[in-house]
């Protein structure tokens, strides 16, 4: 694999979404999945038209977060797009504004309930968002409001277990509740892939003295360890970690995330190089079975929350999106 190659790929793959999904579109978090990827497409290639289409997305929704107009959501799905609007004003230099998502974010951080991150996909969407918006703002109140948030879902509804060192989606999906076919206890791909992407974009952004990054490091390692275990032999993982045979066929946006994450951490020197080896078969993996002739990715489970069938015509934001991450990840490594 050369750069040259990687290039081509993240051209081709946006290319193809930008063709096929020229309108803006909203900024909830299928859509903020991608505009992130985009921003990595742009970094990578320098094609200012990757800028260009994110920025018009960003204004087209008046850099506020989605289905926001009183300034007090607290749904996670809607605050990842402020991840790219603070990419665009602050690296890019971008004319937008910060004050829509200030409002929001003044009054989330006072608010005295810590039990709306539930679902644990919010840590993509949010957790690493809130971190940097402490770290930009110089203002300690947002670690602590992301802490209080995480921590109610690993210890209070006991979505982290301990044995395997995976996430439950959710209550619904404790053992007590629920088990799969084979009688294990159900660990959703994409679930965990949200959770182990996202705590490697945290701790990229946290300095390593903050009092919660040891945490967020103990988590995310031990979970790279469980990971790189359970990667099936054709390089994906599939939609149920502990029985891949259930849905035995490939499933793009959690290998993708994994992919990412792996990637991350070891260009942040938090993994050592023996992963990478497991990133790669998973990137080729996706590039070889996944991508078409003319950039489309396939093989993606539709939205849900749990394991379940894949088509191979299924195709989404988050997995173009997060497939240019991990790309753009890999030529960074490629520097190194």
């Amino acid at each position: 694999m050369t750069k040259e190659k990687i290039k081509g790929n993240i051209e081709k793959v946006n290319d193809y979404w930008i063709k096929s999904t020229p309108e803006p579109g909203n900024c909830a978090w299928e859509r903020a999945c991608y505009m992130s990827g985009a921003l990595d497409a742009y970094r990578a290639t320098g094609k200012k038209e990757y800028l260009d289409f994110v920025t018009n997305w960003a204004n087209a929704n008046g850099w506020a977060f989605y289905d926001d107009e009183n300034n007090n959501t607290t749904n996670a799905d809607y605050l990842l797009c402020g991840e790219s609007y603070l990419d665009l004003i602050d690296e890019f230099g971008v004319c937008g504004t910060f004050e829509n998502m200030s409002r929001t974010l003044e009054w989330t951080v006072n608010d005295p309930n810590n039990d709306y991150w539930w679902w644990v996909d919010t840590f993509y969407m949010a957790l690493n968002f809130y971190n940097r918006i402490g770290v930009r703002q110089k203002d300690g109140r947002f670690f602590d409001k992301a802490y209080r948030l995480y921590i109610n879902s690993k210890e209070e509804r006991r979505c982290f277990d301990e044995k395997y060192s995976l996430w439950y989606r959710d209550e619904r999906f404790l053992p007590d509740k629920k088990l799969n076919a084979d009688g294990k206890e159900i660990f959703w791909s994409r679930g965990n892939g949200w959770v182990f992407a996202g705590l490697a974009k945290t701790l990229e952004t946290l300095p390593r003295d903050n009092k919660y990054y040891g945490e967020y490091r103990q988590v995310f390692a031990r979970m790279a360890e469980r990971i790189k275990k359970l990667q099936t032999g054709d390089g994906f993982w599939h939609t149920d970690l502990l029985s891949p045979k259930l849905f035995d066929m490939p499933e793009v946006s959690g290998t993708v995330l994994f992919a990412f994450g792996l990637l991350k951490g070891i260009n942040t020197n938090i993994l050592g190089k023996e992963y990478l080896d497991c990133a790669i078969r998973a990137y080729n993996a996706i590039t070889d079975v996944a991508i078409d002739e003319n950039g489309r990715i396939g093989w993606v489970q539709t939205v849900a929350w749990d394991p379940g069938v894949v088509k191979k015509e299924n195709t989404n934001d988050y997995a173009v999106g997060t497939y240019l991450k991990a790309s753009y990840e890999l030529l960074k490594l490629m520097d190194k």
